[in-house]
């Protein structure tokens, strides 16, 4: 059995009105092709209000080569992280001594050595502690990783393992980037770290971890990700995503429960990762319920923006702050990433 023992999070002091990124675009892209005031609504129907960004706006116009950017991924990412794991520690009533496995997960820059390795030294980690570094899944890296957090709760289940998520999206915006995707990218993005605290130790008013499911679909690479150019990361993000998701999910959805032999009833909580209101409504859709099950997911969204990976954290610090615990009601943690790709986890309130 697995159990989250605390859940904490860390954004940059820098918050942005979703109004300001708005004429942030409007002015940066009014000498491209795009019909710039067509896709201005796409601001105001994100839902967003707005945002954790870790530079002033007006940094953002002017162009940074790759290698700027990655410095920056490295300070900001290794600082951010720091503070939400040593806060997930202390919430857990931990030291830092006791955690016994590291996951690091990121996808917004490179590093070698891994994030985990600053870490161990930085946080006072055993130096014979496990690392396991998750590079590259986007979004879905915060599901994933407690996925991948709970299997090995299975395996250790006197450990402490340690989820550490840290995304500085904002820093892959290009303004050379005249392009829809990127436009729809600059009006959802911001940064952020939570961190959590997994083991087989049972918590009260908090959540049993049950299983999980991996999903990629094929000949879907091309809808979600990063391509490398001389002044940063270059998204890759197709508009089909909403669609894809309203097609496809459900079947991979009904899969899982019929596996672990749950109905569809049961299912209580739905704290999915916001990608963006479109998302949301994607998912209420190829399930066939409210946008509301989606309360916290949206909360989220309407305050943090997209942080990637750690935003399901987010989420689910928020549902284990706010919620009126009852044991055993069941829930699901779900995220879409690159890939295309999917993981869902199945948990119970105790």
């Amino acid at each position: 059995m697995s159990y989250i023992q605390s859940v904490a999070r860390e954004v940059p002091s820098t918050t942005v009105k979703q109004d300001e990124v708005r004429e942030f675009a409007k002015a940066i892209f009014k000498n491209s092709n795009l019909d710039v005031d067509k896709y201005l609504p796409v601001f105001e129907n994100s839902k967003i209000k707005s945002r954790p960004v870790l530079k002033d706006i007006s940094w953002y116009g002017e162009t940074k080569s790759f290698k700027e950017k990655n410095e920056l991924f490295v300070f900001h990412a290794t600082e951010m992280a720091e503070k939400s794991a040593r806060l997930a520690i202390e919430k857990a009533n931990l030291l830092p001594s006791e955690i016994d496995i590291i996951i690091v997960v990121t996808s917004s820059g490179f590093v070698t050595p891994t994030l985990d390795a600053k870490l161990i030294d930085l946080l006072g980690l055993s130096t014979d502690v496990k690392r396991v570094p998750i590079i590259g899944l986007g979004c879905a890296g915060g599901a994933n990783s407690i996925a991948r957090a709970s299997e090995l709760s299975l395996l250790y289940p006197d450990k402490n393992i340690l989820v550490i998520t840290v995304e500085t999206c904002t820093l892959t915006f290009r303004p050379s980037d005249k392009r829809k995707s990127n436009l729809i990218a600059l009006s959802l993005f911001a940064d952020g770290s939570s961190s959590m605290v997994v083991s087989g130790k049972k918590k009260q008013n908090s959540i049993q971890i049950k299983a999980n499911a991996s999903r990629k679909w094929r000949n879907s690479l091309d809808v979600m990700g990063w391509e490398i150019e001389m002044d940063g990361l270059q998204v890759v993000f197709d508009k089909s995503i909403p669609g894809l998701i309203a097609k496809n999910f459900r079947e991979f959805y009904d899969k899982f429960l019929n596996e672990n032999k749950v109905q569809k009833e049961e299912v209580k909580h739905h704290l999915f990762h916001p990608g963006g209101a479109k998302v949301i409504e994607a998912f209420a859709s190829a399930l066939e319920i409210g946008e509301d099950k989606f309360y916290y997911s949206m909360k989220i969204l309407q305050e943090y923006g997209n942080i990637s990976s750690p935003t399901i954290f987010f989420v689910i610090e928020e549902f284990l702050k706010d919620h009126k615990f009852n044991g055993g009601e069941m829930g699901l943690f779900s995220a879409m990433g690159p890939g295309f790709s999917s993981d869902i986890v199945l948990f119970t309130t105790t």
